[in-house]
């Protein structure tokens, strides 16, 4: 009970700096794939995928489906569609638990799971949800059963592990496959297992992944025919690598420093045990501790290098495969405060630890006092509450609770700060949010709400209005669709000088200072510059020509 008494803490606060995330709205890509799941739900369909009535191909449907049972036994709701995400990636969580254990031992996996549940990847990006959120558990899942298949040999264990390559390719198309595979395959590779690799159910995985991502490639060619089956296979994940499709991001070393905030507030464990793993697979057997294992590293260095050299880059991309760097962190972790060899890397990596969770708490405090001033007394009280925590961390005796205690209370300060400061008040200038609250205020029930032109396109605009209608992105698409007196406009300046151009009368209903909450700049933050950074956009009423 003295070994894990940190972990009724650390628990605690997991929840505290968590639940006010669940209440902000959901904006950008987040707040489209709801809407994906909206859209099943009105036009009865689970195969043929739309977004603001326009066919959609760009992710599977496994995340949508979630998203429309939600929907439909809950009603359309951001804070219940977030907390189903969260109850199945907790299936992630455990995944990542087992394959720790079946890698290493119980202790290894359970602290690389709650170095996964707990870092900021994994908390933003349940708040911000993406494909990628729901991509990591069937690969995690995966993983953990062809793992436990080559080390005990109890036959469904292949087959499960083959069925959840099928689900992460439902989740995320052939990345779900690539992710398992490189692990798997570079396991087996440099461990000579050659007879596993000639394996003749690797022939029966064949059929059974094509089964399951049927529902995927059905919908496409229904829409969009063989291009639509060559964008799932090939422009989508080829296209993004070559950046002939989407990106123009040429930073090799883009996930380097992503890493380091996604993986806060475990990062130096995580370079750390990275860079040893490394170190070690060079050593000779005699001098490393363990060299049996090559799927985590076999899994990360593959994917990340594919994803360095391609064109289009994106933090939550990296979803995929940090539970396996957290595998890694854990084991070195242990071996780093336990090891008479490593002391000298114990005492580096503490010295700079103690500054990073110094630096995460005290980073909150610019905010709540200056940036967006906080006055709210029971703010105050939890931020005190977790002072009190972040001081007597110092005091726990064992070295490595001590620092991951220290390191968890930093960081829920700077979560419980960005979730019930920063965030909702830069939702106060996302002005969607407020037009949405006024269409369903006083829109009549048959109208709907646009969005016009690439300004205005923030798909939170339909999944958080009554009556959502079609993005309308030029002059063209205007005319064409030619929506109906009545109906709502969102726009931005150059919507309402094209609507002026084309004649159509409209009523302004409000102008707003706009600034997108996907968007920080520090002349934003700084409330003396903060009024330069904002845009106009505008929320009309068509009238009757």
């Amino acid at each position: 009970m003295k070994k894990t008494f940190w972990l009724i803490p650390v628990i605690a606060l997991y929840l505290l700096v968590n639940i006010p995330g669940l209440f902000v709205p959901m904006v950008v890509n987040a707040a489209k794939y709801a809407q994906v799941g909206r859209e099943i739900l009105a036009n009865h369909d689970w195969i043929n995928l739309t977004i603001g009535g326009d066919g959609y191909d760009q992710k599977p449907p496994l995340l949508f489906w979630i998203a429309a049972v939600v929907f439909h036994f809950f009603g359309i709701s951001g804070v219940a569609y977030k907390i189903a995400v969260i109850l199945v990636s907790w299936i992630g969580i455990y995944a990542t638990y087992k394959l720790g254990n079946v890698l290493y031992d119980k202790r290894t996996g359970i602290l690389s799971a709650m170095f996964w549940a707990t870092c900021l990847a994994y908390v933003h990006f349940h708040d911000d949800i993406h494909t990628d959120s729901m991509l990591v558990v069937p690969v995690m899942l995966s993983i953990w059963q062809y793992a436990a298949y080559f080390k005990y040999r109890k036959e469904y264990q292949f087959y499960l592990g083959t069925i959840f390559v099928g689900v992460a390719m439902l989740s995320k198309g052939p990345v779900g496959m690539l992710v398992p595979g490189a692990a798997v395959g570079i396991h087996l590779l440099f461990t000579r297992d050659f007879k596993a690799i000639l394996n003749y159910r690797w022939l029966l995985a064949v059929p059974i992944v094509a089964v399951l991502i049927l529902p995927a490639l059905w919908g496409l060619f229904d829409q969009f025919g063989w291009e639509g089956i060559k964008f799932y296979f090939w422009t989508n994940n080829m296209g993004r690598v070559t950046g002939t499709y989407h990106g123009n991001n040429t930073d090799p070393f883009f996930y380097i420093h992503t890493t380091l905030y996604t993986a806060a507030p475990w990062t130096v464990f995580v370079f750390a045990g990275f860079f040893m793993q490394l170190q070690e697979k060079f050593r000779k057997k005699g001098n490393s501790y363990d060299t049996s294992e090559f799927y985590t590293l076999g899994g990360t260095i593959v994917y990340l290098l594919i994803s360095s050299v391609a064109k289009a880059k994106n933090p939550h991309y990296e979803m995929a495969v940090l539970p396996l760097m957290m595998i890694i962190a854990a084991r070195w972790t242990f071996l780093i405060f336990e090891k008479e060899s490593l002391q000298k890397v114990k005492k580096v990596i503490s010295s700079i630890n103690l500054v990073v969770a110094c630096l995460a708490f005290f980073f909150a405090f610019p905010f709540l006092f200056y940036i967006f001033p906080e006055s709210r007394f029971w703010v105050w009280l939890i931020i005190a509450l977790l002072a009190v925590a972040f001081a007597y961390s110092f005091k726990l005796k064992d070295p490595l609770y001590k620092q991951l205690a220290g390191l968890l209370v930093g960081m829920s300060a700077i979560l419980f700060t960005l979730n019930v400061n920063i965030l909702p008040n830069m939702v106060r200038y996302h002005s969607t949010f407020e037009a949405c609250r006024i269409f369903n205020r006083e829109a009549a029930k048959s109208s709907k709400l646009h969005i016009f032109t690439e300004e205005g396109r923030y798909w939170d605009i339909f999944f958080y209005s009554k009556n959502y209608g079609r993005y309308l992105v030029t002059e063209d698409d205007y005319r064409r669709f030619d929506p109906p007196a009545n109906d709502w406009l969102y726009t931005g300046p150059e919507g309402v000088k094209e609507l002026a151009d084309m004649n159509v009368k409209v009523d302004t209903i409000k102008v707003f200072q706009h600034r997108s909450l996907s968007k920080m700049s520090l002349k934003f933050l700084n409330p003396r510059t903060r009024a330069s950074k904002l845009e106009k956009r505008y929320l009309l009423r068509i009238k009757e020509n």
